[in-house]
């Protein structure tokens, strides 16, 4: 694989473990010092490398597990979820699943986070940007960290933008 590619998910691996360690899931999503679930479907090279980077790490009191999901698997017991590789209208299906769900979403799917994804990665003059769409944040009823909104390009719901 090109050094570019490698490079590439080894940053997406970073951000995901970045995302969840500047989020706050409520009470009855996780309970005190039982693991967070990083789930990521579609992308085998991202899961196999934020593996290797939560590897023996914690965020407060939680171990971090990282799974391999499917489309049609039990994704509303993932904490984060990180999906590639679908086509609009699949994800659109994918989102409206997770709605109510406390799962903090992310892909790198142009205009995810405008679909009611919480989290969309995206290049910006050859640099690896995020977007976060606070509406589907609380909608999750996550709590995201200020230090991480700062950083963040906000988005807005397709229909919320039109009105």
């Amino acid at each position: 694989m090109p050094p570019s590619i490698v490079a590439a998910q080894h940053v997406q691996a970073a951000f995901l473990y970045n995302f969840v360690k500047f989020a706050e899931w409520p009470p009855e999503a996780v309970a005190p010092n039982d693991p967070l679930t990083l789930c990521v479907l579609g992308d085998e090279a991202v899961r196999s490398e934020l593996e290797q980077s939560v590897k023996g790490h914690k965020i407060a009191e939680h171990s971090l597990n990282v799974i391999r999901s499917t489309v049609d698997g039990a994704l509303r017991s993932c904490h984060l979820l990180y999906v590639t590789g679908l086509d609009r209208r699949r994800l659109s299906e994918l989102i409206a699943r997770l709605k109510d769900a406390p799962v903090f979403t992310v892909s790198d799917f142009d205009s995810f986070a405008s679909l009611g994804g919480v989290a969309q990665l995206f290049l910006e003059s050859g640099k690896m940007r995020f977007a976060i769409n606070p509406a589907s944040a609380l909608c999750a009823r996550l709590r995201i960290s200020s230090k991480l909104l700062i950083l963040a390009k906000l988005a807005k719901d397709e229909a919320e933008s039109e009105r």
